[in-house]
């Protein structure tokens, strides 16, 4: 697998990847209607993709602005990442739309996406946010994000979480 940047013919393969496995992965937890239009998020900073020999894209993550990131949770995620970085909201960008083909996970595809938004953030001055919500498959996603230096530092109660959910976890990577 090599990373590279998104271009818009993946977007296809991609939505149609994450379709076919949702019901392995639970990601995302609920499946959009148009996944591909969810792939693009029209506000993302910048996009990548990792490509399996043939240039085909296996996994998929992008960085998006802190600022325009609320998941129906109004500025509480916003709120305790600036403060666990001790940086203005506008100087975060959050990790989003990582995934990859239920296939190839566990060869390191996602720990190569998940790098390669973080040194884009890191190389654009931006200090690295994310948010999980830690239920059905994605409930082990903390640890894995843990293992790699993330530290939860807040939690959000989205208009959206259904009772007896688990709220949505802010998580930064520091310094």
């Amino acid at each position: 697998m090599r990373i590279r940047p998104r271009r818009p013919g993946d977007v296809p393969e991609l939505a149609a990847v994450l379709t076919r496995d949702h019901e392995v992965t639970g990601y995302p937890y609920h499946l959009p209607d148009d996944p591909a239009g969810w792939i693009e998020e029209p506000d993302r900073l910048a996009a990548f993709v990792a490509a399996d020999d043939s240039d085909r894209p296996a996994g998929h993550v992008s960085v998006g602005a802190a600022a325009t990131t609320d998941h129906g949770a109004g500025t509480v995620l916003q709120d305790a990442w600036s403060k666990a970085h001790g940086r203005p909201v506008a100087a975060c960008a959050v990790v989003g739309r990582l995934f990859v083909a239920a296939d190839r996970q566990g060869d390191g595809a996602g720990a190569a996406l998940l790098g390669t938004a973080v040194g884009w953030m890191r190389d654009h001055d931006l200090a690295p946010c994310l948010d999980v919500l830690p239920i059905g498959p994605a409930a082990s996603v903390v640890g894995w994000y843990e293992a790699r230096g993330w530290e939860v530092v807040g939690e959000a109660s989205p208009v959206w979480r259904r009772p007896g959910w688990p709220p949505l976890l802010a998580l930064i990577l520091p310094s």
